[in-house]
């Protein structure tokens, strides 16, 4: 086991920003004031922005793909690098929205500190 590692961490499964947003949260949501939790809730906000920047960038790639030569279309480790890139940028917005709905149900319990 890495010395980084604790059981606890361990069972978090591999690193995305959605699993560590959670695990922030799940460690200061008791603590954290109706204001801190009233910012969190409207994370969903600029997870609708970037979702619909993200939607907007992929149209542009796909057109732009169609329509040109094979000589210019990027190769696979190119395309495999766009695809991980999307996932990850996907995970982030998932992260943003799971964010800003357990702070808004906590503030709707009233359980603010």
């Amino acid at each position: 086991m890495d010395r980084s590692e604790t059981p606890k961490t361990q069972s978090l499964g591999a690193p995305t920003t959605s699993r560590a947003l959670q695990v922030l949260f799940d460690a200061a949501k008791d603590v954290l004031s109706k204001d801190e939790l009233s910012y969190l809730a409207d994370m969903g906000e600029l997870a609708a922005s970037q979702s619909r920047s993200l939607s907007d960038s992929l149209m542009t790639m796909g057109c732009l793909y169609a329509n040109t030569d094979s000589i210019s279309k990027p190769g696979a480790q190119t395309t495999a690098e766009i695809f991980w890139s999307l996932s990850y940028q996907l995970d982030h917005i998932a992260g943003l929205i799971e964010l800003a709905e357990s702070a808004a149900y906590k503030l709707q319990k009233g359980c603010a500190a």
